[in-house]
């Protein structure tokens, strides 16, 4: 699987275990915070999703865990 580097990052940011919404990806990749934050964040979640790298996490389902298979493909 090839993934971009937005992704690797994604992953990485996630690599703690911890629930992270999209406040804390948007820091991560070191943007403001905007309105258009949480379409950024979307964007490079929705391929993550599909292949379960990652999952959607919290009671509102609002933040995103990182998932054994997202770790596995990280060491790679």
């Amino acid at each position: 699987m090839k993934l971009s580097t937005e992704e690797i990052k994604f992953l990485q940011i996630l690599a703690d275990g911890r629930r992270k919404t999209y406040v804390h990806i948007v820091k991560g990749f070191g943007q403001p915070l905007t309105p258009m934050a949480p379409t950024f964040t979307n964007r490079i979640a929705k391929p993550l999703l599909k292949l379960k790298l990652i999952k959607k996490a919290g009671v509102l389902r609002d933040g995103y865990k990182i998932t054994d298979k997202g770790l596995a493909a990280l060491k790679k």
